[in-house]
Formats: structure tokens, C-alpha cells, sequence
């Protein structure tokens, strides 16, 4: 039967009662025959819910299909059985849990709703969910190891998220994990097992443990309802004994344990001849091997259940953050395997799952010289103590080299670097935020952006030691900018309130006392050849001008070599000094972003290449100076990638090709140029919709994985859905979906990118940019997508536009400056302000007024200006802490901003310790207000809806490594 036709949120409840002991688990039930119950018929009124039909019962009591009458959704409700709910103290204990459950937020975990009560019925609304369990994928459907092994990638994302909330599932199994009838795994029951506890199973001591679980366990499910702990065959071996105080985190990834040997071998690791059987193999059998079952399964695989399943707690991984992390990674390398091209003859691999170096080759080595990239690897595979082995497995496992990157030219390439490449993991904290290396490759400098302080690491390859050489600091940014060239000094950048323009400062490289450099350099810089100069830019300071400049060592000389304007512009991501000192390499834009020197004796610019991106980061010249490395984006909501360059034939290569992005800032390579070393973080993104004043209630609507949705802006239509870009089809397209996660398709689908989409106040049009003629333009097309129609045509293209409240004006501020409005009807295109780096421009509700982003000309802190709309005439200028910007190459289409529902304010993305939420500033100067609590996650864009009461937002939350690119020679 198609997946569409079943419709589960959990498999004990949302099917006819199972008899346990037989170990039979009944055919899901089907939505086109509704089971009646006496008890609470069809029409029945819980609330704010209106009961449709039964759809189960069990020991946790029945399930309903219900409507939410306020917020227009379907949900499901479960009454909770009355001698389960009677007792005052369990109740409160699960409610709770189930409070603490409800508001963890992740696309992964299915949601409460709400825990209510009326007429002494207590209920659990929650989220309804199409599809089957992942039992059924595994047993009945046969779905292929990569595809279940994506699943319980996103379960294992999901418990991470649960248990650094504090919340243990105790009861996670097969049963307990849907999948979407679109792929995506859902973690069904959080909280409810705490109803399951029986008194006195919290306090510990002799006289309870062991009297509960261990003996409950094993009773049938209606002869007992709700007592019942955990499964027999998934529970943990302290879970079997009863010893539930020492039951933890740890206690889930055995049973997650469980899962995935099941998933690779089809079986269930501890099965036994009855309940009590499994039970005492869980505790004293030993651990069966995946290899026995399935010698085909992955050695990696086999590795990790081996890890989950130790009997041990304090054997088992710590963190199951840590197993989704190598899941991911086992993934990708399986993929890549599978995508080898067999056309070209394939290098041969490494014998070893687990070669010491903590990576994975996929390229052969003839015996020569080593490399500064060959030392690294060799070295950190010499000094190995206790305590980095530990890291090293981490590495090992987290792989990165998932496999072959298959280039994009053949053999015959005049590029000689990187045509077979290896990737190594240099750090494990999650939340690097830029890297460097020195020239002999023996140390790396990162800083980290934990919890919103950021702080300067350095780290020594071979032996795995790091020393902390700048503390912990409030700022928006800090950069490690590159190694001295005798290696004993750190240059980095950091911009925070103080220092809104940044200053550029120098440390010794295993830390002390850090000395100013200059002031007003936000990015990375590039020392020349001789260590005597310094190249950094200066960008959007002055309306639409992009400087770059070259000064002393010591900070001294300052001069500008060459001046910008749009609608050309130069990379925010800093120029680098040729081998031989004559030129600089940076990103230039046009009509598109490509690498070019600059001439340091005239200033004179020319492209390397004829090829362009969407932007284009760091460049690094290679050492003999026959080519560059440099990051490019080539789709507006692509990854970045590296990319390769030969000078002067231009001949363009990629290095890297897969889901992840690498460093924008972050690209630096030793002094052989035999490696390179970025930052690789994630960037997804998916929608959320949350009630105003309550983001507890917060939901995902969209739950894809690896995709950028929402990212440039999301809308609300006058039927109540949400309209917002994706990168779902690679290319950036416009969407569609229902409030509560219904009917998800896209409106546009072209060859070229659609994005950041605003709707028209009647519904009638979709308002979006796009690159359909080259440059970004504002396109307006129907609801539905059709009948595309250009709106501008302004030289250097559109940064970001609105929609006026009545209807008749799209107003947009053109890269070159100023704001304009066009009409939507007939084209009439009128000037609002002359010019400026103006961004983002808004009118009122009520049309007299029209507030647009800008940067202090003085401080370059981030400021809300505001106009009339008809004359232009200033008003009011409001002040927005640091902490309220975003990156510089995201900042040209950033709409971080909107006006509030009454008009009376404008509210804003305000990121603080490294979590985003929204922030209400007043007309009238006062004090800034918080309106949303989120502990987790960064907001992209926001929209509220067309009625005030629910908003709409991008949410994502990457996790950034640095990493080593080895150049594998043949």
C-alpha cells in the first residue's frame, strides 16, 4: 500500500492494540476506516479541538484525529487513561517533562502542541504526522542502508537536541521513529515515558531499584497499562536492572545502539526466546558483532554500534551529537563511493577503515619527499597519547574525505595542485569561526564563537595540544588572519561595540600581550612577500565604494591603492599578496564576481578567468605562483566551494564538491602550497511558525535536510501560507507551503536563481528577485508563479525590495545606490533617495513613512533611518547594537528588519550568544524590547502575518570545523 494512505504520529497509539506477548505487531490503521469510539464521538469538543474519528488505543490510552479550531491545522489527540492521570504527583511530573518536550524545536522531534484538561479529561495535543515507522521501512519496505542511515542521522540531530535540553527519551526504538511520506524522521514520544514511572523510581537506594523496571518490563501491556519502562530488546543494561538513577543520556544511545545494528543487519542485536531473555543478554551476553550478521556493512558502521552498544555507560560515546556527526559523515563517504566514476581508472584506497592519521585516503602515494600537508598527517599520526587518540577517533570518524571529489577537467589541466585530494578534521569544538596556518604547516590559529564570546586558539598539528591566546570576548566578529612569516606572531581582527569598524591587532603565537595594529580593518589582511607591507580593504564605508589599501607592517603608511564604485565591487573577504610582490589577487565584481590582480605599482585591475560566481571569497595565490585557490559561490543559495585557477591561462577547477560550504574569510595554505586549510560548516535552514508572544509553541513546517530555505526571506500570503526561496532543485527557487507544513511545492523552477520573495497585500502577485537577465532584477509574477514580468532594469542590478502597503509600488534600492519605487502595474519608475548604501527599504502600514538599513557614515554601526515616503524628507535615525548585522558579503540582500503590525515600531534580528531572536524598537527612541526567547539556532528572515498573530521564520543552526585539504600527489 503507498505510504500516502497510512498516517501515524505513534505506533503504540495510532493503531489497534497490539498483544505484546506475541510479539505480532497489527496493520496500521487506515484513515478510510475511522474506528468510532463510544466514549468520545465525531463532533466532540476538547477544547479548542474538534474530535474527527478514532484512529487507536493502547496501554497509553486512545488516539484521536482532531482539528484545531483556532490555528486551522490538523493534530492528533491523546486522552491519557484515568488511572494513569489520577495520581496528582505522576501527572505533575509528566506534565512537566512534557512541557520541557514541547518546547525543544527541532524538525526531527514531533511537537506537542499543548498538555490540556477539560471536563477531567487529560489530553496531549500534538503534531499529526503522514507516513510509517521506521519498523516498517526496515522490515516490511527494505529500504537501502543510506537512506535508513539518513534517518537516523536527523534522529540522532533530534536527541542531541533533547538531551541538551536535559530530556531522556527511555523509550527509543523502531516503533517510535516515523518517517514523512516526504523522508524525514520524526522522534515520536518525548515526555510521555515519565507518565510510565511508577513512585519511588526517582529516589534511588536499594529498596526501589530494581523493583520497577526490570520486572515491569516484561509484563503484557493491558494487563498492566502504563507501567511498562522502556522495550525488552532496546533498553539499556542499567534500564534492564531497574537501576533508574543512574539512567542518563547514555542510556538512549544504547538503544539508538539497538536501532542501528537492526538497521544493518535486519536484526535485533539482543533477541531472545522471551522478554526476560532479552533482558539478560542485554546485561550480561556479549555484545554481538554487525560484521557477523552483515560482513558487507561498513567497517566504519560497524564501529559506531560497537561504540553505542557498550555495556559500560562510560564506554559509550558521551554525546550523541558526536554519533550524528560520524553518521553524517559515513554517509557522504558511502555516497561518494557510489558516485565514483568508473570511466576513469580508480586510485586505489587505503586497506585500513581506520588509518591513524585520523583520515581517509582515496589516492595513491609514490615514494618521494613529503610534503608540509604529508608532515602534518605523518606527525599527527606519531604522537598519539591517550588523550588524542580519543580526538583522533573522533576524526577519523567524522572522515571528511567522504570519498573521491571528481573534478571538473580532465587530467590534461595546466592547474598542477589539488587534482586528488585528501580531507582531514583539524578541530572538534563545532563552532570555528575562522583558521589559518602557519608556513610550516606545524600550527593552525581559529577563533571560536562559543555562546557569542569569541575567543583565539592555537594548535599544534603533530601532538593535538592547543593554547588559548586570546580570552574570551563579547563581539560580532573575530577573524584569524594569518601567521607572521616566521610563525611567532598572530594577526587577527575582531569587531565588536567598541570598535564597530574592527581593529587589526598582532599576538605572540602561544599567546601574551595582543598590540593594536590599526584601526578601521574589519577583514582579513595579506602580508607581502618581504613582511614588510599589509594589504586590506575597506568596504561600503562610503555610500557604494570599495577601497583597498597597503600600509606598513607595524600599521604606519597607511595609502589607498585603488577605489571601486559600483556597479563594480571588490570581495569583502581581503586581497593577497602575489609570490613575486607585484600584484594582489582579490574578488571582482561586474555583472558577476571572478578572481583578479591588482596591480600594486599602478592599480591597474584584470581578470584572471571569464568565468563568474555569484561571489567570490578568499583567494590564496599558490607558492610558485602558477595559479590560486580561492572560495566561490556559483548559485545565490549554493554552498561555497573551493575552486582552483591556473595564472594566466585562467583554466578554472574545483577542489571541493559536496553539500558542505567552506570559509568565506577562511582559506590559507602552507608554505609549499601541498595544503590548504577553511573552515566547513552546513549552512541549512528550514521555516518555522510560531504564535506571536509564545515561542514555546514554535513548530518547523519544513524539515528538509542540507537545503537553504527561507534563507533570503520568507512572506505570508492573505489565505495564511508561506512563500519562501529554497535551494531544494540546486538552483534558488520560490516555494510554497502551508502554515502547518501542508502541501510544500515550488512556484518558480527556472535555469537561473529566484529569490527572496514578497507578496502583494491582495495575494495577486510574488514579487522576487532574480537572475534570469544576469544581473539580480525584481521580477513580479502570479501567485501561482506564472506570467513572470521584469520590474527593473537598473544598471549593477537590485540589492533587496518590499511592496507598498496599497499595492502599486515595488521599492528597491539599486546596487548603485539610493532608492527607487516602480510601479507594479505600469512600469513608471521614480526616484526616492539620490543615493547611499541604502538597504532594504520599507513603508509603513499605514504608507506615509518608509524605513530602510544603513551604516553610520562615523561609526559604521548599524542604524534604522526613516522617511516620508511621498517628499523623502528625513525624520528620525534609530541606533541598532552591532549584534544586529550579518556577514558582509550577506549584508547586500539581508532583510533583517519589518515593520510592526501597529506601525508604532520595528522589529529586528538581534543575535546574542550566538542565538537569534527578535527585538522591538520603538519610534520613539525608547528602549529596545525582546519579543522572542529562542535558546538555540540563528534567524535568516521573518515575516508576520497578514494578521499579526503568527510570524514566519528561516532558522538554522551550522556547525563549523576547521579542516586540512591535502594535495595527494600521483
Amino acid at each position: 500500500m503507498p505510504r500516502g494512505r497510512r498516517r501515524s504520529t505513534d505506533s503504540k497509539e495510532w493503531r489497534f492494540p497490539s498483544t505484546v506477548n506475541s510479539g505480532r505487531i497489527r496493520p496500521s490503521l487506515r484513515l478510510s476506516k475511522p474506528l468510532m469510539s463510544a466514549h468520545i464521538p465525531a463532533g466532540t469538543r476538547l477544547g479548542r479541538y474538534r474530535i474527527q474519528s478514532q484512529l487507536g488505543a493502547g496501554g497509553m490510552g486512545e488516539v484521536y484525529l482532531a482539528f484545531d479550531t483556532e490555528l486551522d491545522r490538523t493534530v492528533a489527540i491523546k486522552l491519557l487513561p484515568r488511572e494513569l492521570a489520577s495520581d496528582p504527583q505522576r501527572l505533575r511530573r509528566f506534565v512537566q517533562e512534557a512541557k520541557a518536550a514541547a518546547a525543544l524545536n527541532h524538525p526531527h522531534i514531533a511537537h506537542v502542541y499543548e498538555i490540556g484538561e477539560t471536563d477531567a479529561t487529560n489530553f496531549i495535543a500534538m503534531e499529526f504526522i503522514d507516513g510509517v515507522t521506521l519498523r516498517e521501512e526496515i522490515h516490511r519496505e527494505h529500504i537501502e542502508l543510506r537512506k535508513l542511515l539518513r534517518h537516523l542521522q536527523h534522529v540522532a540531530e533530534g536527541l542531541a537536541k533533547a538531551h541538551s535540553a536535559g530530556i531522556v527519551h527511555r523509550d527509543l526504538k523502531p516503533d517510535n521513529i516515523m518517517i514523512t511520506n516526504d523522508g524525514h524522521a520524526k522522534i515520536l514520544d518525548f515526555g510521555l515515558a515519565k507518565l510510565l514511572e511508577p513512585q519511588g523510581t526517582h529516589h534511588g537506594g536499594q529498596g526501589t531499584e530494581g523493583s520497577s523496571e526490570i520486572v515491569t518490563a516484561v509484563l503484557p501491556l493491558h494487563s498492566t497499562p502504563g507501567i511498562v519502562m522502556g522495550t525488552a530488546g532496546y533498553m539499556s543494561p542499567e534500564q534492564a536492572q531497574g537501576r533508574t538513577s543512574k539512567i542518563d543520556h547514555r542510556s538512549d544511545i544504547f538503544s539508538f545502539g539497538c536501532i542501528l545494528f537492526e538497521v544493518a543487519t535486519r536484526q535485533k542485536p539482543f533477541s531472545g526466546t522471551d522478554a526476560l531473555d532479552s533482558l539478560h543478554k542485554i546485561v550480561h551476553a556479549p555484545t554481538p558483532q554487525v560484521r557477523h550478521f552483515n560482513p558487507e556493512s561498513p567497517a566504519e558502521l560497524q564501529r559506531i554500534v560497537r561504540r553505542c552498544l557498550a555495556k559500560d555507560p562510560e564506554d559509550r560515546y558521551q554525546s550523541i551529537k558526536d554519533v550524528a556527526i560520524e553518521l553524517k559523515e559515513l554517509r557522504q563517504e558511502m555516497k561518494a563511493i557510489a558516485d565514483f566514476d568508473t570511466t576513469v581508472p580508480p586510485p586505489s584506497r587505503t586497506t585500513s577503515p581506520e588509518n591513524q592519521s585520523g583520515t581517509k585516503s582515496y589516492t595513491s602515494e609514490a615514494s618521494r619527499v613529503p610534503s608540509s600537508a604529508e608532515y602534518i598527517v605523518r606527525e599527527i599520526g606519531r604522537h598519539k597519547t591517550a588523550a588524542v587518540v580519543a580526538l583522533l577517533l573522533i576524526l577519523a570518524a567524522a572522515g571528511l574525505a567522504f570519498g573521491l571529489y571528481r573534478m571538473a577537467f580532465t587530467s590534461t589541466s595546466t592547474v598542477s595542485y589539488f587534482k586528488n585530494v585528501r580531507l582531514t578534521r583539524l578541530t572538534a569544538e563545532g563552532h570555528v569561526e575562522s583558521v589559518t596556518v602557519s608556513p610550516d604547516g606545524k600550527y593552525i590559529a581559529y577563533s571560536l564563537n562559543e555562546s557569542g564570546r569569541h575567543s583565539l586558539w592555537t594548535k599544534h598539528l603533530a601532538t593535538g595540544s592547543r593554547v588559548q591566546i586570546v580570552a574570551p570576548v563579547e563581539a560580532l566578529t573575530m577573524n584569524a588572519s594569518q601567521f607572521s612569516h616566521d610563525g611567532g606572531y598572530v594577526y587577527f581582527t575582531r569587531v565588536d561595540e567598541q570598535n564597530p569598524r574592527g581593529t587589526l591587532y598582532q599576538v605572540p603565537v602561544l599567546g601574551g600581550a595582543a598590540k593594536k595594529i590599526l584601526n578601521d580593518v574589519s577583514q582579513p589582511i595579506s602580508i607581502s612577500p618581504d613582511g614588510k607591507q599589509i594589504a586590506f580593504g575597506r568596504f561600503h564605508l562610503t555610500g557604494t565604494e570599495d577601497e583597498l589599501f597597503l600600509a606598513n607592517i607595524d600599521g604606519t603608511n597607511e595609502r589607498r591603492l585603488i577605489t571601486v564604485k559600483e556597479p563594480e565591487w571588490l570581495s569583502g573577504a581581503s586581497a593577497t599578496w602575489s609570490p613575486d610582490g607585484k600584484m594582489l589577487a582579490v574578488g571582482y565584481g561586474s555583472s558577476g564576481m571572478t578572481p583578479a590582480t591588482i596591480s600594486v605599482a599602478d592599480g591597474k585591475v584584470k581578470s584572471i578567468t571569464s568565468r563568474h560566481w555569484v561571489y567570490v571569497g578568499r583567494v590564496e595565490w599558490f607558492s610558485d605562483g602558477s595559479g590560486l585557490a580561492f572560495t566561490a559561490r556559483d548559485q545565490v543559495l549554493g554552498s561555497l566551494q573551493i575552486w582552483q585557477v591556473s595564472y594566466p591561462q585562467g583554466e578554472v577547477r574545483r577542489i571541493t564538491n559536496d553539500l558542505s560550504s567552506y570559509g568565506f574569510y577562511s582559506l590559507a595554505h602552507v608554505a609549499d602550497s601541498s595544503a590548504l586549510v577553511s573552515v566547513q560548516d552546513d549552512p541549512a535552514s528550514n521555516i518555522w511558525i510560531t504564535p506571536v508572544g509564545d515561542g514555546s509553541r514554535a513548530s518547523a513546517v519544513t524539515t528538509r535536510g542540507n537545503v537553504q530555505e527561507g534563507h533570503y526571506n520568507v512572506a505570508w500570503t492573505p489565505q495564511g501560507n508561506v512563500v519562501y526561496d529554497s535551494n531544494t532543485n540546486s538552483k534558488a527557487s520560490i516555494w510554497i507551503v502551508g502554515a502547518d507544513g501542508s502541501d510544500p511545492k515550488p512556484l518558480t523552477d527556472s535555469s537561473v536563481d529566484d529569490f527572496a520573495p514578497e507578496v502583494s497585500p491582495d495575494g495577486s502577485y510574488i514579487v522576487f528577485s532574480s537572475t534570469r537577465k544576469g544581473t539580480p532584477q525584481a521580477f513580479r509574477a502570479d501567485i501561482d508563479g506564472t506570467n513572470p514580468k521584469q520590474l527593473t532594469y537598473g544598471q549593477g542590478g537590485v540589492a533587496t525590495c518590499s511592496i507598498s502597503p496599497d499595492g502599486r509600488w515595488v521599492i528597491y534600492n539599486p546596487f548603485t545606490g539610493g532608492i527607487r519605487r516602480v510601479s507594479l502595474d505600469d512600469g513608471t519608475d521614480i526616484e526616492v533617495v539620490a543615493e547611499g548604501n541604502l538597504r532594504y527599504p520599507q513603508v509603513s502600514p499605514d504608507g506615509k513613512l518608509l524605513a530602510y538599513f544603513h551604516d553610520d557614515p562615523q561609526t559604521s554601526r548599524p542604524q534604522i533611518a526613516i522617511i516620508e515616503f511621498a517628499s523623502g524628507a528625513p525624520l528620525r535615525t534609530l541606533d541598532l547594537p552591532v549584534t544586529s548585522q550579518t556577514s558582509l558579503y550577506e549584508s547586500l540582500f539581508y532583510r533583517g528588519f519589518h515593520w510592526s503590525h501597529d506601525g508604532r515600531a520595528l522589529v529586528y534580528i538581534n543575535t546574542l550568544s550566538g542565538v537569534s531572536n527578535l527585538w522591538r524598537q520603538p519610534l520613539d527612541g525608547g528602549n529596545a524590547v525582546q519579543l522572542t526567547n529562542f535558546t538555540a539556532d540563528r534567524i535568516l528572515s521573518f515575516a508576520y502575518s497578514r494578521d499579526g498573530r503568527q510570524l514566519a521564520l528561516s532558522r538554522g543552526n551550522p556547525r563549523s570545523d576547521a579542516v586540512l585539504i591535502s594535495d595527494v600527489k600521483e
